[in-house]
């Protein structure tokens, strides 16, 4: 099977039925495990060629060769990757009279940006913002992973990340960086009607220069025994304190 340089597969049940209902247009085909037989399978088989999707009954060998890295569960789309937006997009956003952003300052981990992705999403982001090198961008266990997050929030990659952060500042955005070291309690934080949040990497957390472009660095207060939090998880908290917090907006 030929794969477009603009395709990917991605896998699950999930993500499958999340691109067929936010994206159908980019679905191009469903191949299904074909020991595979419930009323999930039936449905999403029906919705797909509700949106002339062609499903195909496949192998084990075809999900071990395409579906080698990925929980598949026995459900595999070949669909147009999803579209990574430039800075430009960014600009249009900063116009805005209230906004919600999130930056992840040199994140890898798949499993964590498609969880940041899943959580913005469920928080109503305007947009995740990433640097173009160094970082995780869009890929199939991303957008697995988000469980259809990655399908409703502009994913921005820019070229500096810094420089982007001061460009957000003279706009009036409220940059806001999550550090176990932050000097306030992430309860005690005072939004504007913009305002970031940025999350670190899984090892080094935020880098020196992003931390010292941040407006305020902010903390939480970990009453267990594990040092830190995951970044994904930090990540969930965060934003929906801002959720609860822009409220006051409304």
């Amino acid at each position: 099977m030929k794969i477009e340089e603009d395709q990917e597969i991605i896998c699950g049940f999930n993500v499958v039925e999340a691109v067929l209902n936010l994206s159908p247009k980019s679905s191009k085909t469903l191949f299904v495990l074909e020991s595979k037989s419930s009323s999930r399978v039936e449905r999403i088989s029906s919705l797909a060629l509700s949106n002339e999707v062609q499903v195909l009954s496949k192998t084990k060998d075809f999900f071990l060769t395409y579906c080698k890295d990925q929980n598949h569960q026995g459900f595999a789309l070949l669909c147009t990757k999803r579209k990574e937006e430039n800075e430009s997009l960014l600009d249009n956003l900063l116009e805005k009279e209230s906004l919600l952003l999130l930056i992840l300052d040199h994140i890898t981990d798949p499993h964590n940006v498609g969880a940041c992705l899943r959580s913005a999403a469920a928080a109503n982001v305007d947009a995740v913002i990433v640097p173009k090198n160094r970082s995780c961008h869009l890929t199939p266990t991303v957008r697995k992973i988000s469980s259809g997050g990655s399908e409703l929030v502009p994913f921005i990659i820019v070229t500096n990340l810094v420089r982007m952060i001061k460009k957000m500042k003279q706009s009036d955005v409220n940059i806001i960086g999550a550090e176990k070291s932050g000097e306030i309690d992430y309860k005690e934080v005072v939004l504007g009607k913009k305002s970031a949040l940025v999350i670190g990497s899984e090892d080094k957390g935020l880098k020196k220069l992003t931390s010292e472009n941040c407006d305020t660095l902010i903390r939480i207060d970990i009453p267990g025994g594990v040092e830190s939090l995951n970044a994904s998880v930090a990540c969930g908290i965060l934003l929906f304190e801002f959720v609860s917090k822009s409220k006051n907006f409304i």
